[in-house]
């Protein structure tokens, strides 16, 4: 797939993107993290930037009801085919920005986003701190309060301890010294069955060198990698109004 490369992923590839996000956290680190920020039996959540259903089909089965939302039909698309494969009937899915979300304050008990706001920052560099926070403070307008806003972002692929890129750091820092969110750091490390698939999704995503960093065992080929979690109470706010998410307009 020589035309992969992180500009054509979320909109030309999400068959390889999703190939790749389904190999990652073969431990289930990831689900029970996010459990002991937010209790999650009989929750509602909203979840930001669904991609094709990566923290979406973790949370369907533990939460009461899960409210989907990305901007970018080609990844939407695969999340519904997921929905309709794996039966996720608590879940809706809906197309949104979301630094601009069309549905009503105050009406889940936490908002969540996995790998989604770091590229709102990457891809709008010039005024990112603005972008970011649109979509951030979308997440509190969302949420009860008293209700956890938790962000799932990278820590480094291959990376056996905490590394970010520069570039990530900055962000990072943002989230934590301006924005008040408290980090946590786990291994989510991806589990291939075969050097095929590091060929089609690995390499040309993350580079060559990655191949001097893949464990082999006797049940597949591991590429490590670590993740954050960021996450805070939101506060009190004016709009909050408890009811089913619905349009503005």
């Amino acid at each position: 797939m020589s035309d992969l490369t992180w500009d054509t992923l979320y909109t030309d590839h999400a068959d390889a993107y999703e190939t790749l996000v389904s190999h990652e956290d073969y431990e289930g680190n990831l689900p029970r993290a996010i459990e002991t920020i937010q209790p999650l039996a009989g929750g509602v959540a909203a979840e930001f930037g669904c991609g094709t259903g990566r923290v979406t089909g973790l949370l369907t089965g533990r939460v009461r009801r899960i409210h989907s939302f990305d901007l970018t039909l080609s990844m939407l698309r695969m999340a519904q085919q997921n929905q309709a494969r794996k039966g996720w009937e608590n879940a809706t899915l809906a197309q949104a920005d979301s630094r601009c979300m069309p549905v009503r304050s105050g009406w889940a008990d936490f908002a969540i986003q996995g790998w989604a706001f770091l590229q709102i920052a990457v891809w709008h560099w010039d005024d990112w701190q603005i972008q970011l926070g649109r979509a951030l403070d979308e997440m509190g307008r969302l949420v009860r309060p008293g209700g956890k806003l938790i962000l799932i972002e990278t820590l480094g692929t291959g990376e056996l301890t905490p590394n970010p890129a520069a570039q990530f750091r900055t962000i990072y820092d943002f989230l934590e010294q301006e924005r008040g969110f408290r980090p946590q750091a786990i291994r989510t490390d991806y589990r291939f069955e075969n050097m095929g698939q590091i060929d089609e999704v690995v390499l040309p995503l993350f580079g060559i060198e990655m191949l001097e960093r893949l464990i082999r065992t006797p049940d597949g080929i591991v590429v490590p990698e670590c993740t954050g979690l960021w996450w805070k109470d939101n506060p009190a706010h004016d709009e909050a109004a408890r009811s089913a998410p619905t349009s503005h307009g």
